[in-house]
């Protein structure tokens, strides 16, 4: 196919997917998804909803073509930045008036499901998609970022100085940077054991603990299994796409850990049902485990961010251990990358505590987490600055995990199950009893290593 023909082809298929195809299982998506709740219909109001959405998206689509030379696709990206036109007034017309639409058809059709899930997630993934891909392509396109007059900065900027929620960020900044260079270890013998290992063993042994708390202490058997398949799988995956480097031979991937939980739950699934109890209780009990693991990050220096630019906040870390140093960026204003997990893991717990404390169906706990801990992500990854991470198709090899995290959640979510049972008191002392255990495993898994080993696995750290 000539390249002229394959450039038209790519560009209709990228339309159809987006006009079309997404449409269409948002519908689909609507209609297979239970949320316990019911509405009326809104045919009115949800016309004019939907209408108005119609027209800001049009608008949006016009000014691309008419200022920006170029087409709405982020796959085909306009020549100049379009600052006129509705971009003058209202932030990603596009997105914004999409997301009306989806609100409006929902109304109109009396949809709780396309009013209270599907219109939101709509909304996160369209804010993903700015923050983790458009805003980091703009700035390295063109130096700036619009500033529409109903903008979050124009409309929310003066409210967060009034509160102080800029003093407030600076000193979460301050701490941040203080823990990334906070570096130390103690010897016993060849071992050496890292401060970052009690984050480590508080990740490990906190979500073991929430696990077995929301599963029961029948499924303790379960949940060790699916532990250690978790820690087993992080570091295999680490291997495959970090490898052995200098400094480094005992990396670890969150999307291991991921896979391997659910790949041996879902091998055994057939065999034993309540398998899907288990895996619905990591996922509540995931964003905890990575929000206390990211502090281990931020010790370590691994997930750590890319130079700021345009003025942006950061941090600067000087520890020669950490894996920013490694990277080269020792003494550079970076991203705080693993403080934006954090906040959105939080964000996400929050969420996965008020389904799961209100009997929602365990595929959609399981099915949110991922499609809100692949948001988080995709975030994050558009701000990283780790040299062996590789880009794909200009993105981050982790951010296309990270689609496919929120397309699989999705898939999860059209899945009929049994609601989510109330935590279980009865379990809180083997709770405790497993939170232990792995509190020590984990911490030792990801905190204690052995530099003057050159073998495969035994160094964390420089």
């Amino acid at each position: 196919m000539a390249p002229g023909v394959r450039g038209v082809a790519s560009r209709v298929l990228y339309g159809v997917l987006f006009v079309l195809a997404l449409p269409a299982f948002l519908v689909l998506f609507s209609m297979h998804v239970a949320i316990g709740a019911t509405i009326l219909r809104f045919p009115l109001a949800g016309n004019a909803v939907a209408g108005l959405g119609l027209i800001v998206m049009l608008w949006g689509m016009w000014d691309i073509w008419r200022r920006g030379k170029g087409l709405p696709m982020n796959a085909f990206p306009p020549e100049r930045l379009v600052t006129g036109g509705i971009y003058a007034w209202v932030p990603h017309p596009i997105y914004v008036g999409f997301v009306l639409a989806c609100l409006g058809v929902s109304l109109h059709f009396g949809s709780a499901t396309g009013v209270f899930l599907t219109t939101p997630l709509v909304a996160l993934c369209a804010v993903a998609l700015v923050l983790g891909y458009e805003r980091p392509y703009l700035l390295r396109t063109f130096g700036q970022l619009p500033r529409p007059k109903l903008g979050i900065a124009n409309l929310l900027g003066p409210v967060a100085h009034a509160v102080r929620l800029d003093r407030l960020w600076r000193a979460i900044l301050r701490g941040t940077e203080r823990l990334a260079n906070s570096w130390k270890a103690t010897r016993v013998g060849s071992a050496r054991i890292i401060n970052h290992a009690v984050f480590a063993g508080l990740a490990g042994g906190v979500g073991a603990f929430i696990v077995v708390l929301a599963a029961g202490k029948a499924q303790i058997g379960a949940v060790s299994l699916l532990m250690l398949a978790g820690v087993i799988g992080a570091a295999l995956v680490g291997q495959l796409m970090v490898g052995s480097s200098k400094g480094l031979s005992r990396p670890f991937g969150y999307f291991g850990g991921l896979l391997g939980i659910a790949i041996v739950g879902l091998a055994l699934l057939p065999f034993y049902p309540p398998m899907l109890l288990v895996l619905a209780a990591f996922a509540f009990a995931g964003p905890w485990t990575q929000a206390i693991g990211r502090l281990r990050c931020i010790v370590q220096g691994c997930c750590h961010g890319a130079p700021s630019v345009a003025g942006d906040p950061g941090i600067v870390v000087k520890s020669e251990h950490s894996r920013v140093a490694l990277a080269g960026l020792k003494g550079t204003r970076i991203y705080p990358t693993q403080l934006y997990s954090i906040i959105g893991n939080i964000v996400a717990a929050a969420v996965l505590v008020w389904l799961w404390t209100t009997g929602a169906s365990l595929t959609l706990v399981g099915g949110l987490y991922l499609v809100l801990a692949g948001l988080v992500r995709f975030v994050e990854e558009g701000y990283r600055g780790e040299p062996l991470t590789k880009v794909v198709a200009g993105l981050h090899s982790y951010q296309w995990f990270a689609i496919g995290m929120v397309i699989a959640g999705l898939f999860v979510m059209t899945v009929d199950s049994p609601g989510a049972p109330p935590l279980s008191a009865s379990a809180l002392l083997p709770a405790l009893g497993i939170g232990l255990v792995f509190f020590v495993v984990c911490s030792f898994a990801m905190g204690v290593d052995f530099p003057e080993s050159q073998r495969r696995f035994s160094r964390l750290s420089g």
